[in-house]
């Protein structure tokens, strides 16, 4: 061998075998191999890696690696960095995110990571950022948040540069946002007479800042919000339900978008939910949005929890043109139907029409008129009769007719000759709210939140579960002092309270934070530990779960009114019994309601709608206030009626309106007394027929061609459209009593309907629907 015989070979060690370059000796022989220089040692031959949504692995090796000498590079600043490094390029895609990872495959087990950004491989480049061993093990993985399609320069190396090998490195990025991740994108959602679920998806969604935040369901700035959006009925009703997916936490809060409903706001609170629905998912009821308007519904998983939900919305579309309206609402304890089990209505003798409940709730509007019958029965043939209830009851006002609790007893359970004069208000509702005369003790007990929502996020203060079967007092101070008191439930049970005030005469719901609060969530084995009221020594307004059930007595003044909501939070349905502290001079006295009130009807009277009212008694009163309304919701004052001011005789009053509302008029009492204190009475109601010809769109609701009919007399007339802004979007004049119009040019939505004279008066109204 070249003249070297086999005593001149020599082994090199075993440590020499692999550094930088590779050793291999054969016999005799010894040849050196020198590793080639990785491709991509340097920026400008990076190696693209392509973002998926599961890792898909790239093989790199550091074997022969320099350092990087780009003019003005910064230094990673982590994980080691000796030189030795590798390129890599990766495009942020749509979602704005992109995490790369590094992993052993044999190689070296311990890399650094760097991200940079350049606008060319020539730089000048920007240190984003650095990892050392953000991945398994020691190997490093690192996520980079941008504008889509930002370009990022990915350096990779071995901490120390001491060991040399192969290892493997992926991109992996989110989907895209769902379309509707913010109010802009908002998806478009049917008011439907029933539900219809459909699946819908907060997973990947982001976080919507700039709004007004919910104030429930755990929001925080993780909270993955998706948007949707629908547009009012007539009947002003609407349902909204969820059922859970893959997410089974959810929360949701509904808005109104201020004009020129842009989506982009200002956008106003409405309500917030969180749990009210079947398990852990949210449910909304409204049955007083304004018809056209669109309403924007946010829904987010509790904390930062995404995947997949359902959602339906839901309402009668219409409320019926008849002399009085009822509401017959329908409940599912579990949320999965009656089944077969229905609620049958019957109006004047005539076929029962049923009912039936497929999902949680909903809710029926009957048309009535003075004089019909109603009858009313439950047919109980579906399974789980313990989850199912109904209630019937005046519309818009929703004062109970009838409750059948669970289980409902099968048959005939209701009968009524129609009057359309509302019975008085519940005392679940602030409306309905008992007055406290004098320093006496009482008990009550509940077993429902009443008809009407009066807790809301902007008034509720500590009281998050918002009305939990609870009871409205009202009282006002005869003398100035200080007042506290106590709450002893009955048992072992978990009694919460709120009081507002002071204000000059009961408002309902009340205009802003109570007084005092307390939520406090009671514990121990005293029956006293779960005792909850104003005193104790306690020096605090208000207190949330984690309080000890007191909070500070109040000074008040006299002639002040106060309102007191008692929530039975554990929904037990146990009584309680209150006692009062009155120090410092204070007293109660009966100033809220001065006027015992006997008797009070509307009739109509031709043109006209005649009020009559009497009294039994009457302290320091000194006038009625008489307030008409179009919708039972917004009242306003039309007349005054001097009172007697003290008398223990019954007094009779009358006030004549000649100039009621054509359709529905709703009239309530305004009972002032000398001091300027005041309270309102039940409603009543008055239907004033149209004198012009009814204007009748069919179908309703329809597309494209609908056939308008008029009475004899109504031809001549001229039809106006508008839409939900209130712009005119249709015009013609009606040649006959039965007039074809084309409406396919019209977008699907709501629609006012006003019927014309020639000469411009008002002879009919109506509203439309284009589906």
């Amino acid at each position: 061998m070249n003249g070297r015989g086999a005593d001149d070979i020599h082994l090199l060690p075993a440590d020499a075998m692999i550094r930088r370059g590779v050793f291999v000796f054969t016999f005799g022989v010894v040849a050196v191999l020198c590793a080639a220089q990785p491709a991509n040692d340097d920026p400008c031959n990076a190696v693209p890696l392509v973002p998926n949504v599961a890792c898909t692995n790239t093989s790199g090796t550091n074997v022969a690696a320099t350092a990087t000498s780009t003019v003005g590079l910064p230094a990673p600043g982590c994980a080691g960095y000796g030189g030795g490094d590798l390129w890599y390029q990766v495009t942020l895609t749509a979602s704005g995110q992109v995490t790369v990872t590094t992993s052993t495959n044999g190689g070296f087990n311990d890399s650094g990571i760097a991200f940079y950004t350049a606008a060319s491989c020539a730089g000048p480049f920007t240190l984003a950022d650095c990892d050392n061993n953000g991945g398994a093990g020691n190997m490093s993985q690192e996520t980079y948040s941008g504008a889509p399609g930002t370009v990022l320069w990915v350096r990779v190396w071995e901490n120390g540069n001491n060991s040399f090998g192969t290892f493997n490195i992926c991109a992996t990025a989110p989907p895209p946002p769902p379309p509707n991740n913010d109010p802009c994108g908002a998806l478009a959602v049917s008011v439907n007479t029933d539900c219809s679920y459909s699946n819908y998806t907060n997973a990947y969604a982001t976080n919507t800042g700039g709004f007004t935040a919910p104030g429930c369901g755990g929001w925080g700035g993780g909270s993955l919000d998706v948007w949707f959006s629908f547009v009012a009925p007539a009947s002003g009703i609407a349902i909204i339900e969820t059922g859970s997916g893959t997410l089974t936490d959810a929360a949701m809060a509904l808005y109104n978008d201020a004009p020129p409903l842009d989506c982009a706001g200002p956008f106003t609170l409405i309500q917030c939910d969180d749990n009210s629905g079947p398990g852990n998912m949210p449910y909304m009821v409204f049955n007083n949005l304004t018809p056209g308007d669109t309403y924007y519904l946010r829904v987010w998983g509790n904390g930062s929890a995404s995947g997949t939900f359902d959602l339906c919305v839901h309402g009668p579309a219409v409320i019926p043109a008849t002399g009085c309206v009822y509401m017959l609402e329908l409940f599912d304890s579990f949320g999965n139907g009656w089944g077969s089990s229905t609620v049958d209505i019957s109006i004047n003798g005539g076929a029962f029409t049923n009912y039936g409940l497929t999902g949680a709730y909903n809710i029926i509007l009957l048309g009535l008129n003075i004089g019909d019958i109603l009858v009313v029965q439950y047919t109980a043939s579906g399974p789980n009769q313990g989850q199912n209830s109904y209630e019937l009851s005046f519309f818009p006002s929703g004062n109970n007719l009838y409750v059948s609790g669970t289980t409902p007893p099968a048959g005939i359970v209701y009968t009524q000759s129609i009057d359309c004069i509302p019975p008085p208000a519940v005392q679940q509702d602030c409306v309905g709210g008992a007055t406290i005369c004098s320093s006496q003790a009482f008990n009550n007990t509940s077993s429902n939140t009443g008809n009407v929502v009066d807790l809301t996020i902007a008034n509720r203060g500590c009281l998050a579960g918002n009305e939990r079967q609870g009871t409205w007092y009202y009282f006002s101070p005869s003398a100035s002092g200080t007042i506290g008191f106590m709450i002893d439930p009955s048992g072992t049970d978990d009694y919460d309270f709120a009081v507002w005030g002071p204000m000059a005469a009961v408002t309902c719901p009340p205009p802003g934070p109570p007084l005092r609060c307390s939520w406090a969530l009671p514990s121990g084995p005293c029956p006293a530990c779960y005792n909850t009221g104003c005193g104790n020594g306690a020096l605090d307004m208000s207190e949330g779960a984690g309080g000890n059930g007191w909070v500070a007595p109040m000074n008040v003044t006299a002639g002040q009114v106060y309102l007191l909501y008692i929530d039975n939070y554990s929904t037990t349905g146990q009584a309680f019994n209150l006692t009062w502290n009155l120090t410092n001079g204070a007293s109660l006295d009966c100033t809220v309601l001065p006027v015992e009130l006997t008797d009070f009807g509307a009739v109509v009277v031709e043109d006209d709608v005649e009020l009559n009212w009497s009294t039994a008694s009457e302290m320091n009163s000194d006038h009625f206030g008489i307030e008409r309304s179009r919708d039972g919701l917004e009242f306003e004052l039309i007349g005054t009626v001097p009172a007697v001011g003290n008398s223990s005789l019954t007094t009779h009053y009358a006030f004549t309106d000649r100039s009621p509302y054509t359709g529905h008029n709703y009239y309530r009492l305004r009972q002032v007394d000398n001091g300027g204190a005041f309270e309102h009475s039940h409603v009543r109601t008055a239907w004033i027929r149209l004198n012009g010809p009814v204007v009748i769109m069919q179908p309703n609701p329809g597309s494209d061609l609908v056939e308008v009919v008029v009475p004899a007399g109504g031809s001549g007339s001229i039809l106006e459209m508008l839409d939900a802004t209130g712009r005119a979007v249709l015009r013609q004049t009606l040649d006959s009593e039965r007039t074809s119009i084309d409406t396919g040019a019209l977008p699907t939505g709501f629609y006012a309907v006003r019927l014309h004279s020639s000469t411009g008066a008002d002879l009919s109204r109506a509203t439309w629907i284009k589906q």
